[in-house]
């Protein structure tokens, strides 16, 4: 059983820590199914036996001491030593009630919605009711499949927020590029890359190295058809670079002319409803752009007055990826090693053994925090490219035949593991070039000045 706790996490270490030397007849479990208005939950002995058929209660004062009541009621009368209460994390809805309960002296314990996903498997039922979800809830409960109790409180709060409010924004805006990059290609596709056969061979040219640089949008905003472009001219594509500082290079200019000469779109008098939908998607870009600025500028102001800035010690990582990771991860002294870390993540490979092999390690568990997965994803992929200390471990990877998404993924781990060690030994990253100088290396990253 120690083995496999070190091997799961720290999540099994504490359920088991708790439930030692405890007469397993006076146990209650109580799961919880979380949604946004009605709550249900049953109160059941350790061997599953129904005590308390599943009832309905309101996160709100009167429907929190209807729960603990009921809970309290039942611990008296059946004399029982312990009440392990199981919550499945449903959105956010989930953290009043853990935090209420926790604020009580209960034990409770987080089920990641995936684990009920495997109980429902593995019980070979496909029916989804409240009642079978409690018992799924308990089964995952019983069976230490919960994650720790622990939320992220403070500084780890308040840059959670602020990162998954700027995450958000990102989609946004992504999904905003693609709806733009669509209604521009009805008014001049060429503007995107066109295409020139050179010895019968297909070559297709950018005009701007960044479509989403200062430039292009500038003329995808005031000059978005080609014969805006024709009239201009060079001589007035030039002058426009200069008013507002685009630095438009003179082979860019050449190629938005021949862009624009060998064009075929419609006139633009045609094109009304295309270039009214284009202007607004801009606009949309343009605010979506700033907010993302602006959760940017907060981030930092949190995260220079924490010790995560040592990450930024690191050559490859940003600040607000940095940010991500340290929120993500939360308070490391809930760890005693950074396996534990991995296994929040969910980027734990899931080991597959039969006889006396060793077996290989399969796809990654996903059975984590899977803001936490995206950031270390992200991070390994930089890594990979930028990290200089690092980057022989990505060759090593990929030369052994390892696909891209995987080599990303153990250099993530790689980080969580070095993260850990920075962090609980407040060190900056270690790399024996004369070049590198951490002090630098973080005040390149940073807007506003540190704090003596």
């Amino acid at each position: 059983m120690r083995l496999l706790n070190g091997k799961q996490g720290l999540r099994r270490s504490q359920f088991a820590k708790e439930i030692r030397g405890t007469n397993l007849e006076k146990v209650l479990i109580v799961p919880i199914d979380v949604s946004k208005v009605l709550q249900k939950a049953m109160i059941l002995n350790y061997f599953g036996e129904s005590i308390e058929s599943a009832f309905s209660f309101m996160v709100n004062q009167t429907g929190m001491k209807v729960l603990i009541d009921k809970i309290e009621r039942t611990k008296s009368s059946l004399q029982t030593d312990k009440v392990f209460i199981g919550i499945e994390a449903t959105g956010h809805y989930y953290e009043d009630i853990v935090r209420i309960l926790m604020d009580q002296g209960y034990s409770v314990h987080i089920i990641n919605p995936a684990s009920t996903h495997e109980e429902r498997k593995q019980h070979l039922t496909y029916t989804k009711t409240d009642d079978i979800d409690l018992y799924l809830i308990a089964e995952a409960l019983i069976g230490n499949k919960a994650t720790n109790s622990k939320l992220n409180k403070g500084v780890y709060k308040q840059l959670q927020h602020i990162t998954r409010a700027r995450r958000s924004e990102i989609e946004k805006r992504s999904r905003i590029k693609v709806e733009i990059r669509t209604y521009h290609d009805q008014i001049w596709r060429e503007f995107q890359g066109f295409s020139t056969l050179v010895d019968g061979k297909l070559k297709t040219k950018s005009i701007f190295s960044d479509f989403w640089g200062k430039a292009s949008v500038h003329i995808l905003t005031h000059y978005p058809h080609a014969s805006q472009i024709l009239d201009l001219g060079e001589f007035g594509l030039r002058q426009l670079s200069k008013e507002h500082n685009l630095k438009i290079r003179k082979s860019a200019i050449e190629k938005l002319l021949y862009a624009a000469r060998e064009s075929v779109s419609k006139p633009l008098e045609e094109l009304s409803s295309e270039l009214f939908l284009l202007k607004q998607k801009l606009k949309d870009y343009e605010y979506h752009t700033k907010n993302i600025n602006t959760y940017e500028k907060e981030i930092e102001r949190l995260f220079i007055d924490t010790n995560g800035l040592l990450l930024l010690t690191i050559p490859g990582i940003g600040l607000v990826t940095a940010a991500e990771i340290f929120c993500e991860m939360g308070d490391l002294s809930h760890f005693t090693n950074a396996s534990q870390l991995i296994k929040k993540a969910g980027t734990n490979p899931v080991i597959k053994q039969s006889g006396p092999g060793a077996g290989y390690a399969g796809r990654i568990s996903k059975q984590g925090n899977a803001n936490l997965r995206r950031a270390v994803y992200n991070a390994g992929r930089s890594l990979s490219v930028h990290n200089g200390a690092l980057k022989p471990f990505a060759t090593r990877l990929k030369d052994k035949g390892k696909k891209a998404g995987s080599v990303y993924i153990a250099m993530g781990n790689k980080l969580l593991k070095i993260a850990f060690a920075m962090l609980t030994k407040e060190e900056p990253f270690k790399w024996d070039n004369p070049e590198y100088n951490y002090k630098e290396e973080v005040f390149k990253k940073l807007t506003l000045p540190l704090a003596a």
